[in-house]
């Protein structure tokens, strides 16, 4: 009645479906890697000095900043765990940005993990986020808002 070449599906569709499965799951990967990205060594030799009136918290592959206080940023580093940085031109006064955590980089060009559902690692948490407004000058703390339940 059936011959065993009528149950068994084509060849073609067996390579189709093995290369599709295999482009997402490395497509699916939360962590970036890209050295023509890498950004400069976290200023070790500069300790913060004192808290800003900024908080930063993680949402999904989000990092949302909020500026509370008086005070408008231009040109400044966001520094995340002492590792990795991302410039921004500027945060304005009461201003809420919302940066994704994948455009954060190390000095090897390697992004956080940043999370989300499709996210293939645990993500990186921000613990410590750190201001840089100038290259010469200390470092300013931002109060890091941690809620386990979001990753």
């Amino acid at each position: 009645m059936f011959s065993e070449s009528r149950l068994r599906p084509p060849l073609p569709l067996i390579g189709v479906t093995a290369v599709l499965t295999s482009v997402l799951i490395l497509g699916c990967s939360g962590r970036r890697y890209d050295p023509a990205q890498a950004t400069r060594p976290y200023p070790i030799d500069r300790p913060p000095t004192q808290m800003l009136e900024i908080q930063a918290l993680r949402s999904g592959g989000d990092l949302i900043l909020v500026n509370a206080s008086p005070f408008a940023f231009e040109n400044v580093d966001v520094w995340v765990n002492q590792r990795y940085m991302l410039h921004l031109d500027r945060l304005g006064v009461g201003e809420t940005r919302t940066t994704w955590f994948g455009d954060y980089f190390d000095q090897w060009g390697e992004t956080p993990v940043a999370g989300g559902f499709f996210r293939t690692e645990v993500p990186t948490p921000a613990v410590l986020v750190e201001f840089e407004i100038d290259r010469e000058g200390p470092l300013f703390g931002a109060v890091a808002i941690l809620d386990e339940s979001t990753y």
